[in-house]
């Protein structure tokens, strides 16, 4: 019954890599496409008839992209990196102009606005004030506002501040304002690995848990979530899903989904960054 149907992926070749050895066992075809071209890609994979699910892209401007092909054909996009809240969300900071998923699309990790407000109810908790540090940049800005809306407690000057939280990319000025209050420790969100922040302590916030027998460099890169995907498929195949329409009732169900697409409680941890950039998992939050 499985070699009858279709699961197309648009994925690095890790997590393509960890999605096939799953599918391949289950006697699944599946059709890879790579990176190169996440748009046609997923054109193809919405006019195969044998398709029944697609996992990937893996950026979230790719999956915005793709869902206007796989959307429109009631595929279901399985997004296992994917966290601008634009790509489930239509009512949070940042999704302005969000992805028309027409309830298609499942998201394998935490959106940035959970994030922001794990990392929020985290220092309300512990009575610490953060000097807020977000790029003039898309990410920055999308992040300032989740913050807000975490309430996540500010000091507007670093002497009134407990900690630095960066909202940031690696190379953009921001990096250089944070690296000026040291010794304050940070707190940063994705996207600044390998930047000089300067002699402090650090940690990253993120959607990864650390799984036993997954190496920390395989973890943060997603290659759990592809392996993921791929047996949330097999699952809804086994117990009888037989069509786009059922994989996709029975993986959001499987999965623990809400209506929107995202996790119920998804995991959400800070890190402990050393001064090469190598992480440790410190905490859940």
């Amino acid at each position: 019954m499985l070699r009858a149907m279709r699961v197309h992926s648009i994925l690095p070749d890790a997590l393509t890599r960890a999605a096939d050895a799953k599918l391949r066992a289950a006697g699944l075809d599946h059709v890879a496409h790579g990176t190169a071209d996440p748009v046609n890609a997923a054109a193809e994979a919405a006019a195969d008839p044998q398709a029944i699910a697609l996992l990937g892209p893996y950026r979230s401007a790719a999956v915005a992209e793709a869902m206007e092909a796989s959307a429109p054909a009631g595929l279901a996009l399985l997004a296992p990196v994917a966290t601008w809240a634009g790509v489930t969300r239509d009512d949070e900071p940042g999704c302005e102009d969000r992805a028309r998923h027409r309830g298609t699309v499942l998201r394998l990790l935490a959106r940035d606005t959970e994030v922001a407000i794990r990392l929020g109810n985290h220092l309300l908790a512990a009575g610490e004030r953060a000097l807020v540090v977000a790029g003039a940049h898309d990410y920055g800005r999308q992040l300032d506002g989740q913050l807000r809306l975490a309430g996540l407690p500010r000091a507007e000057r670093a002497e009134d501040a407990d900690l630095v939280v960066l909202a940031g990319l690696a190379g953009e000025p921001e990096i250089a304002l944070v690296a000026e209050s040291a010794p304050l420790p940070v707190i940063a969100f994705d996207g600044v690995q390998g930047a000089a922040l300067g002699d402090r302590k650090i940690r990253a916030v993120l959607p990864y848990a650390p799984v036993d027998g997954v190496p920390t460099d395989e973890l943060l890169v997603g290659v759990q979530q592809g392996r993921r995907a791929a047996e949330l498929v097999i699952r809804a195949l086994t117990e009888g899903a037989n069509d786009r329409e059922t994989v996709l009732a029975a993986v959001r169900r499987l999965g623990s989904f809400d209506a929107h697409g995202d996790l119920h409680d998804p995991p959400v941890w800070l890190w402990r960054v050393d001064s090469a950039w190598n992480l440790q998992a410190d905490r859940p939050l």
